[in-house]
Parts: structure tokens; sequence; C-alpha cells
């Protein structure tokens, strides 16, 4: 990050600094639940059948940023506590920065973002037809 003057200089943490970034590893936690929910909230539904709508909505968007490259708001804002507690945020999205750079080439994040999103409609349209 640079400074106003345009010299590099070390992200300073607004005032509260430990605050912002409890708030950001709160937000990426809910992010791993979110996705977590995505993958396997179909199995709810068995439990819990009201769940399903919620659960059908959830899958939809993930679907949709995934395949259409529409970018998560829970990434943006955990980006952003991140930066006002003083820590310079991974550049690339959650999925990419915490699973795929491990397992996939980041040249092919963008094709790697549509795959996963497919599969995970796939994988809950496959579910629903065997429980409903």
């Amino acid at each position: 990050m640079t400074a106003p003057g345009g010299d590099a200089a070390a992200v300073t943490p607004a005032a509260g600094g430990i605050s912002w970034r409890l708030l950001a590893y709160s937000l990426a936690a809910f992010h791993v639940a979110y996705v977590l929910f995505v993958l396997f909230g179909a199995l709810l539904v068995f439990v819990w059948p009201g769940a399903i709508y919620v659960h059908l909505a959830a899958v939809a968007w993930a679907g949709a940023t995934m395949i259409g490259n529409l970018g998560c708001p829970i990434t943006d804002w955990e980006k952003s506590a991140l930066r006002r507690g003083g820590r310079e945020p991974y550049p690339e999205g959650f999925l990419q920065h915490h699973v795929l750079r491990r397992r996939f080439d980041s040249a092919h994040a963008r094709r790697n973002h549509a795959v996963l999103g497919a599969v995970a409609i796939v994988l809950n349209l496959a579910v629903y037809l065997l429980i409903l």
C-alpha cells in the first residue's frame, strides 16, 4: 500500500486495529461456514425441510458468483477489515487464496472458479433429485 505522497509505506492500523482484524477473521470463518453450507446444506434438508429455500438461494448465489465472476461481498468486507486492522489483504478471491492456490495453477483461476461453481450446482442438484 502506498502513502498519499506516493512512497511505499506499511499499512498502518486504524484505531482499534485488533478489533478490525478480529472482524476480518470472523468474516473468514463465516465465509468457510457459507461454503460448507453451499456444498453440504442439501443434507440439512433431510433434518429440516424448511432449509431448502435458504439453501437453494445460497447455491444459486454461489454458482452465479463463481461462474459469472461476480465477486463475493464477504470477501470485500474481509479485505476491508484487514486493511483497517493494519494487514495487507490477499490479492485474489477467498477460494483462490485459501483453497485453490495449493491445489490448482493460479493462471487458470477463472476457469477453476467456473468449474467449482458448476460442480456445486450439479452436486446439489443430484442430492435434491435423490431426496425429493
